[in-house]
């Protein structure tokens, strides 16, 4: 199912650009253009007629241009010429996708545009084809006719009507009662009902009429149409233009075979009426004089206009083509562009870095690093710049929560445009090697800092987050490790911790018990430093659960043979005397270790996250958890979750130890 929905999505995305986008550019000129012919009723039929199939064959030929112009783009690139009249912003954010976890494959992101816009493209592609079935099987029918039909070569009706067209027109009568009608290109048919047959002014008015349609070829352009209908079926525009075209192609050839002969308005008009009641029959494969109601008051009215419109054939003609040329170029010059973007695939390929940077804001310089290293990773990383007064930045060619589309990569040049700040950067060697051109999304962050300057790190790393570990003053005092070869041990263990405890009186008068949990710094010599309540009880024990830490003593960890600092948690029990309270961490005495168990939220785009709980579902805070084999760790949090960032695809085993918890193990593949 999640395969299906993101092929859906991909055909949402791509008919966007190339399908819907033209439709739309197609509908502002087509409504301006009927718009304009409506307020021009007195204009010549033959005019109307014309520019009307002009405005609906535009569409199709509109559509196929755009492509073509889309293909062209190395000799525009080459040039500085600007392929497009106008450019719209792409509405819908494009994301290259990613391999989902399991999790997000059980979520199926449905409500996402390019998905309705996917699935109402295949919906209507489907109906589309069923239309164009219709079609083919309205030809079938139309060809069982033609077999059945007694065919007769026209130069053998001894009647006065215009015979100087050339091709061959044969002539057949139906039994059954059609209005007469014409099919056939490079050998014209005209069918008639055999009611006319015997009544020859009635039969030189309908044979008139139908060697107009043929001289006027009214067949290619009614067959194109029909197959425009049936593949647009579902856009009014369509519906309406080809009513109209209808309309004025009948009154247009009323009015010429009123024009080029001695037929009478009101016999001619008799003739329609007596049309009125027959079958159509064959449908949109031919042209004939089928009369409708709602247009025979209108077709009568006009024919007393025919000596007014004697407009040549081929002035019609070149109105056409330059209706078509009007609305097909604004299609094929115009754009709909979103973000350019690299797939993830590439990202992962590329080497993402900056040398020699040189920073401006707004045309001011903030930056200029000349001469020294930079940073370096991979495309998926994210890229932080401390501008100074200017705050934070977090740049990355791979999309990140939080972050906006806000400029693009080119060569070693990038742009962007953040919180009214144009922001330029350069670098003395491309910023991304294999790829040329992409898109990067950006957050800034206002805080002034006087901590670090650049550096690289997962794009799913928070900036707030990383602004506060790389803060100077953060770092003077809180420059420790999260883990280390050999960790830190505490001297006497969790029994003689707790043996320190005493039950503050508002505690035990209020009834408060539960689990304290301290974080702090065990430094070289194995004191503690820079103790915090990460999970308090409140009525004095957070109080006391501090005094107790900050006189334990620990073994310092140790890191390639050295004692270093190390950021550790531990958790101090209060429970009263025959309480209820019966937490697996307050169970423990020091003597048999408690379960802890890890549930995993994410492995993917170089990120193990998950939750450490207790064996009674407790969230354990302050746990340390590391990937063995590398020197990447975290501690949990409040909550007691966690998140290692920037790690390579692979397979790793996630450590989790805790005092008084028996470590813990789980496999991942990343």
């Amino acid at each position: 199912m999640y395969e299906l929905t993101e092929l859906i999505k991909v055909i949402g995305n791509v008919s966007l650009d190339t399908f819907w986008f033209p439709i739309m550019i197609w509908t502002i000129c087509c409504a301006l253009a009927f718009l304009f012919l409506k307020t021009r009723e007195k204009l010549n039929p033959l005019f109307h007629y014309h520019l009307r199939t002009a405005a609906i064959l535009s569409l199709p030929l509109g559509i196929a241009v755009a492509a073509i112009m889309s293909k062209v783009p190395e000799w525009f690139a080459s040039s500085n010429l600007e392929t497009a009249f106008f450019i719209v912003q792409n509405p819908i954010e494009i994301v290259p996708g990613a391999n989902p976890s399991s999790a997000e494959l059980s979520v199926i992101q449905w409500q996402e545009p390019s998905f309705f816009i996917g699935a109402a493209t295949v919906l209507i592609s489907l109906i589309s084809l069923f239309m164009i079935g219709r079609l083919i099987s309205s030809y079938a029918a139309l060809k069982s006719l033609y077999n059945n039909l007694s065919l007769t070569e026209l130069q053998e009706i001894p009647h006065e009507i215009d015979r100087t067209n050339n091709k061959p027109v044969k002539l057949a009568f139906h039994d059954h009662p059609l209005v007469p009608f014409t099919f056939g290109w490079k050998q014209p048919v005209i069918v008639l009902p055999k009611i006319l047959q015997h009544e020859p002014e009635k039969l030189d008015m309908a044979l008139q009429h139908e060697l107009i349609h043929i001289k006027r070829g009214d067949y290619l352009l009614q067959l194109a149409l029909s197959m425009i209908e049936s593949l647009f079926w579902f856009h009014p525009l369509i519906r309406y233009g080809n009513q109209e075209i209808d309309t004025y192609r009948e009154i247009s050839c009323d009015q010429e075979v009123l024009s080029k002969s001695d037929f009478s308005i009101k016999s001619y008009a008799n003739l329609l009426y007596e049309l009125v009641p027959l079958n159509t029959g064959v449908g949109k494969l031919s042209v004939s004089m089928a009369v409708k109601n709602s247009t025979l008051k209108k077709r009568i009215k006009t024919m007393k206009y025919h000596k007014l419109h004697k407009a040549s054939f081929r002035q019609s003609i070149f109105f056409l083509f330059l209706m078509i040329l009007g609305i097909t170029l604004p299609i094929a010059c115009s754009d709909l562009r979103g973000p350019e973007m690299a797939s993830p695939e590439e990202l992962e390929n590329a080497s993402y870095e900056f040398r020699n940077i040189n920073m401006t804001i707004n045309g001011k310089e903030v930056i200029n690093m000349e001469g020294e290293a930079g940073a370096a990773s991979t495309g998926l990383s994210a890229f932080f710049l401390n501008a100074n007064e200017y705050g934070v930045f977090k740049i990355s060619p791979a999309r990140f929560d939080g972050g906006v589309n806000a400029g693009n990569i080119d060569g070693s040049k990038l742009n962007f445009t953040i919180n009214e700040m144009d922001v330029s950067i350069t670098s003395s060697t491309p910023i991304l090697t294999g790829i040329d051109k992409t898109s990067v999304w950006v957050q800034h962050s206002p805080k002034k800092t006087t901590g670090f300057s650049h550096g690289v790190a997962s794009a799913n790393s928070p900036l707030e987050e990383y602004i506060s570990v790389h803060d100077s003053e953060a770092s003077k005092k809180e420059d420790y490790f999260v883990v280390v070869e050999q960790m830190p041990k505490l001297i006497g263990g969790m029994r003689g911790l707790q043996a320190k405890v005493e039950y503050p009186q508002k505690a035990r008068r209020a009834g408060i018990e539960g689990r304290v949990t301290v974080q702090f710094i065990v430094n070289e010599q194995g004191n503690v430093e820079n103790a915090k309540v990460v999970r308090g009880i409140g009525g004095g024990a957070d109080e006391e659960a501090l005094r107790v830490i900050k006189e334990v003593q620990f073994e310092p960890g140790i890191q390639r043979g050295k004692p270093v600092r190390v950021q550790y948690a531990l958790s101090i029990n209060f429970r009263l005397e025959n309480s209820d309270y019966t937490s697996s961490s307050q169970k423990y005495d020091g003597a048999i270790p408690q379960e802890m168990a890890i549930q995993l939220s994410e492995a993917q785009n170089g990120t193990i996250s998950g939750t450490v709980y207790t064996k009674d579902g407790e969230a354990l805070s302050g746990a340390n958890v590391i990937i063995e084999g590398t020197d990447r760790g975290a501690a949990t949090n409040p909550s007691g979750e966690f998140s290692i960032a920037g790690l390579e695809p692979g397979s790793y085993t996630v450590s989790v130890s805790y005092v008084g918890y028996e470590n813990t193990k789980v496999k991942v593949g990343l």
